[in-house]
């Protein structure tokens, strides 16, 4: 079933897939999220498709962990990435995590909101070299 907002439960049921992710998509992050999909399957990342998009997941010390989750708009959120450092520290370790939080935030600037909760906002609007560093920032975990 396509993912849809569900009235009585108030959220995204469904599993959404590539077709509707780009759909609802804004046209330059569609091609940002599709570049980094494709490089983080290269890398050898997988992909869990969920009601509100797509989670990117890597093996880490012999579990598969969710690394970041991709969305495209829905209500009054805009297309982002979004990662939650105080689960992804505890899988990755503080460091590591704290590595990749210092490259997002140096790659993606005003882009990204929050502490805890990372969001980076709008990733197909970075710069070439924003998006570059960005995705360099994810492959870099698998």
């Amino acid at each position: 079933m396509a993912s849809r907002y569900d009235v009585k439960k108030k959220c995204r049921v469904g599993t959404m897939d590539e077709k509707q992710f780009y759909e609802e998509s804004d046209r330059n992050n569609g091609v940002y999220f599709r570049d980094l999909l494709q490089a983080w399957a290269k890398a050898g990342g997988t992909l869990r498709w969920g009601a509100g998009g797509v989670g990117l997941r890597a093996v880490v010390d012999g579990r598969e962990i969710g690394i970041c989750f991709l969305a495209p708009a829905f209500g009054k959120k805009k297309d982002r990435l979004e990662l939650t450092c105080a689960s992804l520290g505890k899988q990755l370790g503080a460091g590591r995590c704290d590595d990749l939080v210092a490259a997002i935030r140096k790659a993606a600037g005003d882009r990204v909101a929050g502490t805890s909760m990372i969001s980076i906002i709008q990733p197909g609007d970075l710069s070439t070299a924003g998006k570059k560093a960005l995705t360099r920032a994810f492959t870099a975990l698998t």
